[in-house]
């Protein structure tokens, strides 16, 4: 049986579920921030700065992962009016904003701390954990800062590094920054992370940060020991002394594990303070690559801190950093990290600035409205279940209603959702 059809013109949107998104930007007053951040940036067109960057994370939220790619609202009165503009822009006027915003590196930075700051405060967060690691974002072509350098997923080519400070507990990036490639992560790692724990610290929040051993210097640890409420657990690269310093230690299994452990101290830090390292053993497969030692059957991790703990709670803790691989996978693969690029430094800095505070944003909300498998879930499963929804706006009653579809959610937890966003 066939079934017969008729296209017609409607305002409506498949991208209904960006209303939580205006929401909840409208709630934490995102615009005014913006604003008090970045000054006045250029002269008042018909959309403002911050009204374009909140129409780019928005798409970044859908999918798009090329400044192009806002067309996909062209024609889209829905969203226009969600975000309160008269027209979606051009990608050209959003490379012109976006090279004004990439010649302000400490607006971008402060923006990013303040919105962190206003979640721990919602949230009443006394302790934090921050999390430090660097990536590769290797591109083609001759894009300005794109050299070779040290890129382990394709050797050899073009890239650019990004280096990001994303606090565990809520899942939102603190900081980042974005150097071309020949330069190593580790390059001014003090000047990227003082600013925000100074600002942090004087707040009495209880701080730990957790960095591998590409990291780790003595200038580096005797910053951190300079703050009373810092700890750290750090990598430590496995020089000669150590070497033979681990091999000679005894060690300890606990709860029958596989695994052995060992620790030593030394009053090497500020003012004679002790860090203690902490070392982790581990028989070799047979097959594996000697990696340590010629002929040694342990591979061997050891990590450097200011706290005194048993040796099995700190590399329990310091395990736990591998979760922000997924974060920087996630940032590749659904927020365009390393996708937004442009021939000008200055709008790569930007756009991948861009993708971390969307990637902030969306822990905010994950973190203020959403209960139970919702805070689990990533971006790619929440575009599918609440982002992905037919919507319009109707007239009735003088009063301006938005109506949209929610087939994979359902009103009651939709509900639920939005009346947190209003108590946020």
């Amino acid at each position: 049986m066939k079934i017969k059809y008729k296209v017609f013109k409607t305002n409506a949107t498949p991208f209904g579920g960006l209303y939580i998104i205006s929401e909840f930007l409208h709630q934490i007053k995102f615009h005014n921030t913006f604003n008090q951040v970045f000054g006045k940036l250029r002269k008042v067109r018909s959309y403002t700065v911050s009204q374009n960057i909140a129409l780019l994370m928005a798409m970044l939220i859908e999918g798009g992962d090329r400044l192009y790619d806002i067309d996909r609202f062209a024609d889209d009165q829905t969203v226009c009016k969600l975000f309160d503009v008269p027209s979606i822009p051009k990608d050209t006027s959003l490379r012109d904003d976006m090279d004004l915003i990439g010649r302000c590196d400490h607006k971008r930075a402060k923006l990013l701390l303040f919105l962190n700051e206003l979640l721990f405060d919602k949230l009443n967060i006394t302790s934090i954990t921050i999390d430090i690691d660097g990536t590769a974002l290797p591109v083609d072509g001759h894009q300005e800062g794109a050299k070779k350098g040290y890129c382990p997923v394709e050797p050899g080519s073009r890239c650019f590094q990004s280096v990001k400070a994303i606090c565990d507990e809520t899942e939102t990036v603190i900081a980042e920054k974005t150097m071309t490639g020949e330069c190593h992560c580790s390059n001014n790692i003090i000047e990227f992370i003082k600013p925000w724990l100074d600002r942090l610290s004087a707040k009495h929040y209880k701080i730990k940060l957790r960095l591998d051993a590409g990291f780790y210097s003595n200038e580096l640890l005797l910053f951190l020991e300079s703050y009373h409420n810092v700890n750290y657990e750090i990598g430590v690269p496995q020089h000669r002394w150590l070497q033979e310093k681990i091999r000679k230690i005894d060690y300890k299994s606990y709860f029958y594990s596989d695994r052995q452990y060992a620790y030593f101290a030394y009053g090497e830090g500020l003012d004679g303070a002790f860090r203690h390292y902490y070392v982790e053993r581990s028989e070799k497969q047979s097959g594996d690559q000697m990696e340590l030692f010629d002929n040694e059957p342990f591979n061997y991790r050891v990590v450097i801190s200011n706290d005194e703990r048993q040796p099995q709670v700190i590399f329990n803790s310091y395990n736990k950093r591998a979760r922000v691989e997924k974060h920087i996978e996630e940032l590749k693969n659904q927020y365009g990290l390393g996708k937004m690029i442009s021939g000008s430094f200055q709008v790569t800095k930007a756009l991948c600035w861009l993708s971390h505070l969307t990637f902030t944003i969306i822990g905010m909300i994950r973190q203020a409205a959403f209960r139970w498998e919702l805070k689990k879930y990533r971006l790619k499963r929440l575009r599918f279940i609440l982002f992905n929804a037919v919507g319009y706006f109707v007239e009735h009653a003088r009063q301006t209603i938005y109506k949209f579809g929610l087939a994979r959610i359902g009103p009651l937890r939709f509900e639920s959702i939005m009346q947190r966003i209003w108590a946020f």
